[in-house]
């Protein structure tokens, strides 16, 4: 994220890639003519939405008036004009844009103007419909995100440590899952949590929002740092003061046999270079007795790798929903639809006929809740965990805000086969499991074991329903 302007002059490397830069431009930008003429060959500018400035240095310019005035526009006529409910989930969209351009106008500085206009999206109660700033669109392109090396929840009505990455630097101070957060930054943690809660733009769901504050608790620049004073299970304190890193966070699946006999596959996102990893793991273990597919703290992705892998379980064809656009017409790019009204799966003669149990929690979101909750409604998988995020809408690709932040806008809605929206409601598992500290503390996944339980009960017996 550091960029050196020591001598005032670019490099022949820098030229070279503004040259270039400047040239795909020019292409996009003549593409967009042929386009110009013909809306209908791509109505959801799905092509053209994401052009980026040639001027690497122009995110980092102050906006000023003009730039504001611009970015606030391109936000809501985007919305205004394309999100998915034109109802705009029952809120008065004009108000909402009056009373927010004033608060834009009179922003402090660029990162507060990006936060009005973050929050004027939240009033959409969307999780996916976001502004997303310059600087985390930088880190998201490099997949990479700013981290202390521990994620904070509620759990049992107090704030406690839910997980530690392994090697960080809060694990080498002594910092466990289950501990219970006392203080941050020298205040009590119910004190920090209550007034960043309360400024907090909304999302789909409560509970969306409260893991958003908590991340949102822990947010800051690369190399600063945050105090904390945590109680560990014999109730002494431990005081560790940790700096915030830049962490490389590539899609990652895990997939194997478990000790018990079932497959397992877990992975981090629905991400395409992900696709022949997760679909080879389904061939290579359809010998297995069951299967366990984790989609915990999966954020989501692509939906027609949701599709992809619901074909690899499915033998026959199945009809599993439908998606919601603003028009009632399919999603087209030159004429051929990219996003159908009726999904129905094809199935596949080598799909594995195995059970095949689906774990989730709040984490859960996206892509994961359209795979969970689909094969859920169908009779194909049994769900167990606790419940998902309920952040089931889709966008069809960023787009890029003048003054380099980019906006993410719903365009499509989703109905399982049984009518469930998922969206704002969650996939409520068959089974819950609940979250415990004492579990934290004994890094004990009763979620997992509970998944097998209920694979060796129906490898006992066959009739058994779970």
């Amino acid at each position: 994220m550091e960029r050196t302007a020591a001598t005032g002059r670019r490099s022949a490397i820098d030229l070279k890639q503004v040259h270039v830069l400047q040239t795909v431009n020019k292409l996009v930008l003549a593409f967009a003519l042929l386009l110009g003429g013909c809306a209908a060959l791509d109505p959801h500018n799905i092509l053209l939405r994401n052009v980026r400035d040639p001027n690497p240095d122009f995110q980092l310019n102050v906006l000023g008036e003009w730039g504001r005035t611009a970015a606030f526009d391109f936000v809501w006529d985007t919305i205004n004009q394309r999100y998915v409910d034109p109802g705009f989930n029952g809120i008065d969209w004009r108000a909402i844009g009056a009373r927010y351009r004033a608060l834009a106008m009179i922003a402090r500085h660029d990162d507060e103007f990006w936060d009005v206009l973050n929050r004027m999206t939240g009033e959409l109660r969307d999780s996916h419909t976001r502004v997303e700033v310059p600087k985390f669109v930088a880190l998201r392109r490099r997949q990479e995100f700013v981290s202390l090396g521990l994620d904070i929840g509620r759990v049992e009505g107090k704030i406690v440590v839910v997980s530690v990455t392994p090697d960080s630097d809060a694990y080498w101070a002594g910092v466990r899952p289950g501990m219970e957060v006392a203080r941050i930054d020298g205040a009590p943690a119910e004190e920090r949590y209550a007034p960043v809660f309360a400024a907090e733009r909304e999302q789909s769901t409560q509970w969306a929002k409260e893991r958003r504050v908590f991340r949102t608790l822990l947010l800051g620049e690369p190399d600063t740092k945050l105090a904390f004073e945590i109680i560990r299970a014999d109730g002494s304190m431990l005081a560790a003061t940790l700096t915030r890193k830049v962490i490389r966070a590539a899609p990652s699946a895990t997939a194997r046999k478990l000790p018990s006999g079932f497959g397992y596959i877990r992975f981090t996102g629905f991400f395409r270079s992900l696709r022949a990893q997760v679909l080879g793991a389904i061939q290579t273990q359809r010998s297995l007795p069951g299967l366990i597919i984790d989609l915990r703290n999966n954020a989501g992705g692509s939906a027609s790798m949701v599709e992809d892998i619901a074909e690899q379980l499915v033998k026959e064809k199945t009809d599993v929903g439908t998606i919601i656009t603003r028009t009632g017409q399919p999603v087209t790019l030159f004429g051929y639809p990219v996003e159908k009204i009726k999904r129905t799966l094809a199935g596949s003669p080598s799909a594995y006929d195995k059970p095949v149990v689906v774990l989730v929690n709040a984490g859960s979101a996206s892509a994961s809740e359209m795979l969970a909750g689909g094969l859920q409604d169908i009779g194909r998988v049994k769900v167990i965990g606790q419940r998902s995020c309920g952040c089931l809408l889709g966008f069809l690709g960023y787009a890029t805000v003048p003054g380099g932040a980019e906006l993410a806008y719903s365009e499509i809605g989703m109905v399982s086969a049984k009518g469930h929206r998922i969206e704002r409601e969650g996939v409520l598992p068959d089974i819950e499991v609940p979250i415990t500290r004492e579990d934290l503390r004994l890094n004990r996944d009763r979620t997992l074991e509970a998944a097998e339980d209920l694979l060796r009960k129906i490898a006992e017996n066959p009739a058994t329903k779970g």
